[in-house]
């Protein structure tokens, strides 16, 4: 199975002389099937069938080792919050994560724009997805993050 996602254009307000650039996803749903994300930028042509590491475009990919399906007794996969700011204690395992992925090469070739386009292509074990609801790139926020 495999989705694209398109995300743009926006204004990046990146300076050419940044020394790094990340982009950045919130709040990653980890209860899905595992997958690998592409990230292209500025590629209108990318698609399931052609996206690669070999494209222009490619910006750079993440991996997420997802939690399917939940075993174990009632309430065992039910995420409850964390009450005491103090508990340092490690939170559970489906608690929605972060991911980065560092983008500099493929920013500094898309600072000729000063909007950039985001395509993500998302590709799991189809076998795997038979229970899914919603997509498997299922998260709250993403931003780009550039440092000079």
């Amino acid at each position: 199975m495999a989705e694209k996602h398109v995300f743009g254009p926006i204004k990046h307000g990146v300076s050419p002389t940044m020394r790094r650039t990340d982009l950045e996803f919130y709040g990653v749903n980890n209860f899905r099937p595992s997958y690998v994300a592409r990230i292209f930028f500025n590629d209108d042509s990318v698609d399931v069938e052609n996206a690669s590491e070999e494209r222009d475009s490619y910006a750079g990919s993440f991996a997420l080792f997802g939690h399917q399906r939940c075993f174990g007794d009632e309430g065992h996969c039910e995420i409850h919050p964390q009450v005491n700011r103090f508990d340092d204690r490690p939170s559970h395992p489906l608690t929605r994560g972060f991911k980065r992925v560092v983008v500099t090469d493929a920013m500094r070739r898309c600072l000729v724009s000063e909007e950039l386009t985001i395509t993500v292509i998302v590709s799991s074990d189809p076998e795997a997805v038979s229970e899914v609801e919603g997509p498997l790139l299922d998260f709250e926020g993403m931003q780009i993050s550039a440092f000079e």
